[in-house]
């Protein structure tokens, strides 16, 4: 009987020239993800002169359309092979400090040519059976926080895979040593210009936050098998849902809402230093306007709260739609 104790989830990066070949995993991954249905049989009807409409099984296609990998302790060490899967591939991380272990890992996408993503197999499992998931890639990333809530920063991400086939673990994995994702160590910049983003600190109006990313990535057949062949990158679009102090800065903001006045934000999720280099650090920033703002939408001990929605844009003028950066002590997916 398996046992819920010896659950194990590991992953490595495929060969960006053979996406769909699986390979052996490098690294454990943390957080938690459910064996999911690769088929889904058909039971046609026939005239078969007997009272019952079908008399055998048939599959058509072969495809997981549901792996979620959820972490709801985030640690930043995850980061870089969830994002290579999802904005941003093939990318070499950079020291920031000579000797200190401190990588920086820019995942800013391309709005204008192939952002090459990186697809991963996937190896789930307990002390009696693992199954292998291979071309896995990211279609949606949450990630999410509340402060005063005693929390870590939870991270959700809606995958695609090739198919669903028992396998055996790669052996000899280590757990990995991580650095905590705190809810309470996100700050919040607004900017007016995209190229000042990150500049001006509100201190004293983020309460908790949800971003969403949706990578534009499906899953592609071209025949010749039950099984996908390729995938497809269209539009990015991204979103970032608030809730804010109900002060008179978070009523400025409705003012712009009405307005449509773009601006740059950005959430800077912090973790410890690096040795002597650079702290861990999460920086998404996206340029936009406010969808919607609704002044006294929640309420926590009395206190009147705005909930807002800020909606990602291309800026006609260079600005990204979304830019994103990490920082941390792991060189490799």
């Amino acid at each position: 009987m398996g046992e819920r104790s010896f659950k194990k989830i590991q992953y490595g990066k495929e060969l960006k020239t053979a996406k769909g070949t699986p390979v052996a995993a490098t690294s454990m991954f943390l957080g938690d993800a459910d064996v999911p249905s690769d088929r889904k049989y058909m039971y046609p009807s026939y005239n078969l002169a007997v009272r019952a409409r079908a008399s055998e099984p048939h599959l058509y296609q072969q495809l997981v359309d549901g792996f979620t990998l959820t972490i709801g302790n985030g640690y930043f060490q995850v980061l870089p092979m969830v994002l290579s899967m999802l904005l941003k591939g093939d990318i070499t991380a950079v020291v920031h400090t000579s000797g200190q272990s401190d990588y920086d890992w820019p995942f800013t996408p391309s709005m204008t040519a192939t952002n090459a993503q990186d697809a991963m197999t996937f190896e789930v499992g307990d002390d009696v059976q693992a199954y292998q998931l291979a071309y896995v890639m990211a279609k949606k990333l949450t990630i999410a926080g509340g402060m005063g809530e005693d929390q870590a920063v939870k991270i959700s991400a809606d995958c695609f895979a090739k198919s669903v086939v028992p396998a055996t673990f790669t052996a000899s994995l280590t757990i990995p040593t991580i650095e905590p994702m705190v809810a309470n160590k996100t700050a919040l910049y607004i900017d007016a210009l995209w190229a000042n983003k990150g500049t001006t600190l509100k201190a004293g109006l983020l309460r908790d936050f949800s971003l969403e990313i949706i990578s534009g990535l499906h899953p592609k057949f071209h025949g010749g098998a039950l099984t996908l062949d390729a995938h497809g990158e269209t539009y990015i679009d991204a979103m970032l849902k608030m809730t804010l102090e109900g002060n008179s800065v978070a009523d400025g903001y409705y003012d712009a809402m009405q307005a449509k006045t773009p601006m740059a934000i950005q959430l800077n999720i912090l973790g410890s230093q690096i040795g002597s280099g650079q702290t861990h650090w999460l920086k998404a920033a996206l340029w936009g306007v406010f969808d919607d703002i609704q002044p006294m939408g929640s309420e926590a001990d009395g206190d009147n709260l705005h909930v807002a929605l800020f909606h990602g844009l291309y800026g006609i003028t260079g600005a990204q739609i979304l830019a994103v950066d990490v920082c941390t002590n792991k060189a490799t997916l």
